[in-house]
C-alpha cells in the first residue's frame, strides 16, 4: 500500500488500541467521580467504532493490508478477513460486558486492568508477527491474573489461572522461538521447528481448555467477576495464535493440527456433559465456555474450507451468546446473590425480562433457527461428517448435552413456585439496550449471514491454501484456494 493510503488505516488500528489505553488512565485518574463505567464504556466503544472503520477498509481495499517488518511470515500490522471480523466482534463484546457489569462490581483498580486487558487483546487482534503475538498473550493474561487477585475470595481462582496459563505462554514463546529459528514449513527443516510446532501446539490445549487442561475454565468463572472471566475466554486468544502460527503454515505443522481436531471435539462433548450436573450457574457458563471454544477449534483444525469458515463464524457466534449469557449472569447475581440450580429458584416471577434474555441466549448458543450459530453449526457439521464421520458425530452429541444443560440452567433458576412478597427486578435501561442490541445482532447475523460468511469463508480459502498441499501432496489445490496470500 502506498504511504497515503495506509494513513486511514494506521489511524484507525491506533485508535482501537489507545481508546481502551486512554480510559485506563482515566479511570486510574478517577476523572469520573460517580462511577468507572461511563470512561470505560467510552473507551470501548471507540475501540469498537476502529475496528467497523478497519472492517470497512479491508472491504475497499478488497486484499490484505499489512505494514511494518515482517517476521516468520507475519507483519507487525497485518489485517486480512480474519482481523476484519473478529476485532470489531471483540470490541462489541467487551462494550456489553462492561456496559451491563453491575455498579459495585466496578472498583477503580480492576476496571483499569480490565481496560489494559481489552487494549492488549485488540492489539493482538492486529498483527501477525509471533513475537508481538507472544508478547501481547502475555500482555492479555496478565490483568485477568490480577483483577481475578484483588476480587475477595478470588485468590484461589487466580491461582488456578497462574498455573495454567503461566506454562501455556512459556510454551508459546519457547515454541514460536523455536519454529522461527528452525522453520517447519521451509524444506529441509529439522527436530528444532517440529518441536516448536508442537509447543505451540500445547500452548493452544491449554488456553482453549482442552482436556485434559480444561480445569481454569470453570475454576476462573466461579472466583472472578464474570467480567474478567468474559475478558479471558470470550476472545479466545488461544485460537487467535493457532491461526496465526500454525493454521497459517500448515505446510510443516499438519500433525499438530490433526492432534488439535482429534482433542477438541472429545473436549466438547466432555464440557457439554459436565455442563449437565453443575449446581451453580458460575460453573455451568463455565463448562459452556470451555466446551464452545473446543468446538471452535475443531472447525479451525479442520481440513475443509466449509469447515474452516464454520469455526470462524462460531468463534463470533457463540462469543456473542456467551457475552449474552454472561451479562444477564452478573445482573441475576447483582439482584439475588450467588444461584444454585439444584432447587429451583423462582426467579421467573421477579425478573422475567432477564429471564427472557437468559433463555435465548442460551439457546442461540446451541444452533437456534434463525441464530448465527445454526449456522456455524451447519458449516462445521457438514464438514466434520465430510471428513471424518466420528467429528460430525461428537460435534452432534457436543451440541446435544448444551443444550440439555442450558434448559437445566433455565429452569433451575426461573422455574419454581413463586416466593411471596417477593420484590421485582425490573430491568435496567442500559441492561435493556445492550441485551436486545447483542440478541439482535446474533439474529441479523443469522437471518442474513451471507456476507459475514463470505468474508469468512475467503478468510478460510486462503489459510488452507498451504495445508493442502501439506496433507495431500502431489494432488489438484483446492478449489478456488490461491497460491498465495493477496
Amino acid at each position: 500500500m502506498s504511504s497515503t493510503s495506509i494513513v486511514p488505516v494506521l489511524i484507525a488500528c491506533g485508535s482501537a488500541v489507545a481508546g481502551p489505553l486512554l480510559a485506563a488512565g482515566a479511570v486510574q485518574l478517577r476523572c469520573w467521580r460517580d462511577t468507572p463505567r461511563w470512561p470505560a464504556v467510552a473507551g470501548l466503544v471507540v475501540s469498537l467504532v476502529s475496528g467497523v472503520a478497519v472492517w470497512a477498509l479491508w472491504n475497499i481495499r478488497g486484499a490484505a493490508i499489512e505494514y511494518g517488518p515482517r517476521l516468520g511470515g507475519g507483519a507487525m500490522l497485518h489485517v486480512d478477513g480474519v482481523t476484519a471480523v473478529l476485532l470489531p466482534f471483540v470490541a462489541a463484546c467487551l462494550v456489553a460486558v462492561i456496559g451491563t457489569t453491575p455498579r459495585r462490581a466496578l472498583d477503580v483498580r480492576g476496571t483499569a486492568w480490565f481496560l489494559s486487558g481489552a487494549a492488549a487483546t485488540c492489539g493482538l487482534f492486529l498483527t501477525a508477527h509471533p513475537l508481538l503475538i507472544v508478547a501481547l498473550a502475555v500482555a492479555a493474561a496478565l490483568p485477568v491474573w490480577r483483577a481475578t487477585r484483588d476480587e475477595p475470595g478470588g485468590r484461589p481462582a487466580a491461582r488456578v489461572f497462574a498455573i495454567t496459563i503461566v506454562p501455556s505462554l512459556c510454551c508459546l514463546a519457547i515454541g514460536t522461538a523455536m519454529m522461527l529459528a528452525d522453520p517447519p514449513w521451509d524444506p529441509g527443516s529439522g527436530w528444532i521447528g517440529a518441536l516448536g510446532g508442537w509447543l505451540v501446539a500445547v500452548a493452544v490445549l491449554i488456553r482453549e481448555g482442552v482436556v485434559p487442561f480444561h480445569f481454569w475454565f470453570p475454576a476462573l468463572f466461579a472466583g472472578a467477576p464474570f467480567h474478567v472471566s468474559l475478558l479471558a475466554t470470550v476472545p479466545q486468544v488461544g485460537s487467535y495464535a493457532a491461526v496465526r502460527l500454525l493454521i497459517g503454515h500448515a505446510d510443516g505443522v499438519p500433525n499438530e493440527l490433526v492432534a488439535l481436531a482429534q482433542l477438541a471435539p472429545v473436549t466438547a462433548v466432555y464440557g457439554g456433559a459436565l455442563a449437565l450436573v453443575q449446581r451453580d450457574l458460575r460453573r455451568l457458563i463455565g463448562y459452556l465456555a470451555f466446551s464452545q471454544s473446543a468446538l471452535v477449534l475443531a472447525g479451525l483444525a479442520g481440513t475443509l474450507p466449509m469447515e474452516l469458515a464454520g469455526g470462524l463464524t462460531l468463534w463470533v457466534a457463540s462469543g456473542l451468546s456467551l457475552t449474552g449469557i454472561g451479562v444477564v449472569a452478573a445482573a441475576l447475581e447483582g439482584r439475588a446473590g450467588p444461584l444454585r440450580l439444584d432447587l429451583p429458584q423462582g426467579r421467573f416471577w421477579d425478573a422475567p425480562a432477564l429471564a427472557g434474555f437468559f433463555l435465548l441466549f442460551g439457546l442461540a448458543t446451541i444452533g437456534l433457527p434463525g441464530t448465527l450459530s445454526f449456522v456455524a453449526d451447519d458449516l462445521i457439521i457438514a464438514g466434520s461428517l465430510a471428513e471424518h464421520l466420528h467429528g460430525g458425530i461428537l460435534v452432534i452429541l457436543a451440541t446435544v448435552f448444551s443444550g440439555i444443560a442450558v434448559m437445566r440452567g433455565w429452569f433451575g433458576i426461573f422455574g419454581g413456585p413463586m416466593i411471596i412478597d417477593a420484590p421485582r427486578h425490573a430491568i435496567l435501561p442500559r441492561e435493556r439496550i445492550v441485551m436486545a442490541v447483542l440478541l439482535a445482532t446474533v439474529v441479523g447475523l443469522g437471518i442474513v449471514p451471507g456476507p459475514l460468511v463470505r468474508t469468512l469463508e475467503q478468510a478460510a480459502t486462503t489459510l488452507l491454501s498451504k495445508r493442502h498441499d501439506a496433507l495431500f501432496p502431489g494432488t489438484e489445490r483446492l478449489p478456488g484456494v490461491p497460491d498465495h496470500e493477496p
